[in-house]
């Protein structure tokens, strides 16, 4: 078991009794399904709305949420990974509400960071601005060409234990 997934365990008091009754532990795993979510979209509302309503210091703010949010998400993604579930191979990620989260997030931070170019730049805005739009593309690209990498990954991994299924069948008969 690694690092990852003992301090998981640990944070999530995984080991406790509470979890050896099946019923139990489904019913509490979808609670704190909703109640992740809840938070996400609490969050990325908030994200949104405080650039625009609190200055600079609602940009500061936003941009502290979704560090926030992002590091859940990604324990949350890691650790289902590390137990052999991998959510971007599994469900379509092309749905409306990931779409409005997307849109919320893109709000939210393109708000922080304009707010917080327009307070700290003092004239250097339009360099500035070019780098963040180079910066955006890059990483959109980045996350497009990780996840077909992912997802064809996991397809050779699919086709190969099945190569593998047929080879141990073939050799029975």
């Amino acid at each position: 078991m690694s690092a990852f997934t003992k301090a998981a365990r640990f944070v999530g008091d995984l080991d406790d009794d509470f979890y050896a009754d099946e019923l139990q532990r489904d019913i509490w795993n979808e609670a704190s399904a909703v109640g992740f979510q809840s938070l996400l979209w609490i969050g990325m509302i908030a994200g949104a709305v405080l650039p625009f309503a609190a200055g600079v210091t609602g940009a500061w703010v936003a941009l502290g949420i979704f560090v926030a949010l992002l590091t859940v998400a990604n324990v949350v993604v890691g650790y289902a990974r590390a137990r052999g579930i991998d959510m971007y191979t599994s469900q379509k990620l092309r749905r409306s509400r990931i779409g409005v989260l997307v849109v919320l997030y893109l709000v939210g931070a393109g708000g922080a960071g304009l707010r917080l170019l327009l307070h700290y730049g003092h004239g250097r805005l339009a360099p500035i601005l070019v780098g963040a739009g180079i910066g955006l593309v890059g990483g959109l690209a980045g996350v497009v060409v990780g996840i077909r990498g992912r997802r064809r990954q996991a397809r050779q991994a699919e086709r190969a234990a099945e190569l593998a299924e047929q080879r141990a069948f073939d050799t029975d008969e």
